[in-house]
């Protein structure tokens, strides 16, 4: 039951530790040793995990296994005594970390599993604020922590509410993850089987689910937080329960929702062989069915992620604040998108840049809704939730027109007949929106359109460093933002902000406000999961991109930062002149980049005094 490390390399932080002490010298190397340009990356985490930690029950305990604190939902779980003490008194003298597993799944009233540790090897975990400050409490020797209350209602209520589920919808889904079957569904929202079968195949549909057990799967994980990208969790089931890795893989596979004819398929071998490695995980993990088992797993995965050092950037506590919600595209894939109200104000649709995902700056939400807007932003196929399109080299060719059907899907998900914009970034998209489908797009205002991605003389900071890195070696903007990811993911954003927006006096003053810089942080954190397959598309495109001029766009409106140091404002200016040349563009002359931050009224009241088609029509 030894957990293993999951955390397999540290971030390599040489390279981009060089751009940000001497980006210059940086500079200067990637334009003349393109070859060389990746030595020295080493090797790169794939990502980190958003923990939920107000679904985790906590507790410290002395040497002799005694309690020095418990939090509310350890109690609730295990009362005042922590299961497995053995392993627990077992952890101090091997000073490794274990994964017990107290009581069969199927008991609606306990957690899978429970993991141990010192407290010293914790103080790095991701852990609730009260159980991380009592880890200095005199006598305080072992952690231990599980996952809490998930098959309680109130738990799965954020994940249900994504997925716009109805009350009865959310009461069966619960009912589900405490018994594993329809059955007992229906007996714990007290409505006829027959009814809770009807339910439950809404439910599926809903979620994109193909099976009741990915169903499960999908909640679970949802209700603990946000999984990082391209973890199988296969070695932990392997050494919490001694299975081997062909049966530990088939567990996952059905947990998902593979039946176990494809799990068989995917793996290799015949139906009957993986039958007889499943009963054998069945029997190890104490479960029944396989909605059970995709409860067990799912819990498994969830406390071996606690064990990655902590991210304040990434650690969301009680901050789960963002209106998620999901919804499926025909393939089963999920578009993630945000609803911030009211509902009867008129929609505008915030778009996000390259570097940032859906959630929108607050400061900007909070004035558009004063000017009578309910705001909207959806991320973008790769981005945050949103999944990447099954055809991803067909998207490559041009991301921005691949990001439309995801817009109108999400008109016709919500009943909407048109949408202002709001382009934060993205304004590529909005012109391949207006192409494609100009029917749905009402007033656009464009935030500091980014320009093509060229080699311009005189630019400086680290963020020239990285376009000229791109322009060079295209090739090279995955592992590239890999490297950005993990040094973010180190704590580094202050100073990267800092180093890349210091000599801008708006955007400074944006970021020495700590209360700004959270919001900042929203938007990219995402990235620090490992889902950079958004990015990298579109940064990708834009080495290429190009447009032709777009004529009669008079009820456009571009806003430019004429501080902005992230492009030359001249050369932008004159890009978006040609390239729209019946918009009106105005230049602030006291912003910056960050003119969604700084002048959000101003953008607000641009878009609101815009005229509309209607307008123009008259």
């Amino acid at each position: 039951m030894v957990l293993v490390e999951l955390n397999g390399g540290k971030p390599a932080g040489g390279v981009l530790d060089s751009w940000l002490e001497d980006h210059e010298a940086m500079t200067a190397s990637i334009l003349g040793d393109a070859d060389g340009l990746d030595a020295g990356f080493g090797e790169v985490v794939s990502g980190y995990a958003i923990v939920r930690t107000d679904r985790l029950a906590g507790a410290v305990l002395d040497r002799q296994g005694r309690p020095v604190f418990l939090n509310l939902a350890f109690k609730r779980l295990f009362g005042e005594a922590p299961p497995e003490l053995d392993v627990a008194l077992d952890v101090l003298r091997t000073r490794r970390p274990r994964i017990a597993a107290p009581a069969s799944p199927e008991d609606d009233a306990r957690p899978a599993a429970v993991i141990y540790a010192p407290v010293d090897q914790a103080a790095g975990w991701t852990l609730p604020a009260e159980v991380r400050a009592a880890l200095d409490r005199p006598g305080a020797a072992i952690l231990a922590m599980a996952v809490a209350g998930i098959g309680d209602g109130d738990a799965l209520d954020d994940a249900c509410r994504a997925f716009r589920l109805t009350p009865l919808q959310t009461r069966i889904a619960a009912g589900l993850v405490r018994t594993g079957n329809v059955r007992g569904a229906a007996r714990e929202a007290g409505v006829a089987y027959e009814t809770a079968r009807t339910v439950v195949a809404d439910t599926m549909r809903r979620v994109g689910a193909p099976r009741l057990s990915s169903l499960i799967e999908r909640l679970v994980r949802l209700s603990f937080g946000i999984w990082p990208e391209g973890r199988d969790g296969a070695g932990v089931l392997s050494d919490v329960w001694g299975l081997t890795t062909r049966q530990a893989t088939l567990a996952l596979r059905l947990a998902e929702g593979q039946t176990r004819a494809r799990a068989a398929r995917a793996s290799g071998i015949s139906e009957s062989t993986a039958k007889k490695d499943l009963d054998i995980a069945f029997a190890a993990l104490g479960v029944r069915t396989s909605a059970a088992l995709a409860r067990a797993v799912t819990e498994i995965r969830a406390l071996a992620l606690l064990t990655e050092a902590t991210h304040h950037d990434v650690n969301i506590g009680n901050d789960f604040l963002e209106p998620l919600g999901l919804f499926t595209r025909p393939d089963g894939s999920h578009i993630a998108y945000s609803d911030y109200g009211p509902k009867g104000a008129a929609p505008v649709l915030v778009t996000h840049s390259s570097s940032a995902s859906r959630p929108a700056p607050m400061t900007l939400v909070r004035a558009l809704q004063a000017q009578g807007f309910r705001p909207l932003s959806i991320d973008r196929p790769g981005f945050g939730l949103t999944d990447p399109v099954q055809d991803r080299e067909a998207h490559r060719v041009d991301p921005f027109a691949g990001a439309c059907p995801d817009f109108v899907a999400l008109c016709e998900h919500l009943k909407l007949s048109r949408v202002d914009i709001v382009a934060r970034g993205g304004a590529q998209v909005a012109l391949a929106l207006v192409r494609r489908r100009p029917d749905l797009i009402g007033r656009v205002v464009l935030v500091n359109p980014d320009p093509p991605t060229r080699s311009e003389q005189g630019e400086r900071g680290p963020f020239a460093a990285i376009k000229a890195a791109f322009l060079r070696r295209p090739d090279l903007i995955e592992k590239l933002a890999g490297l950005w990811v993990a040094s973010l993911g180190r704590g580094q954003v202050e100073r990267v902000m800092s180093q890349s927006f210091g000599a801008c006096p708006p955007d400074a003053a944006v970021m020495s406000d700590p209360g700004m810089l959270a919001d900042y942080a929203r938007g990219y954190r995402m990235f620090l999961t490992g889902r950079i397959a958004g990015y990298v598309d579109e940064q990708t495109a834009m080495t290429r991109w190009s447009t032709a001029p777009l004529h009669g766009l008079d009820h456009w409106r571009v806003l430019l930062g004429g501080q902005d140091v992230m492009h030359d404002p001249a050369r932008t200016l004159a890009f978006w002149r040609a390239t729209l040349p019946d918009t009106p563009i105005e230049v602030l002359e006291d912003g910056g980049r960050f003119l969604a931050m700084s002048h959000p009224d101003r953008i607000a009241e641009t878009l609101a005094t815009a005229p509309s088609k209607s307008d123009r029509a008259a």
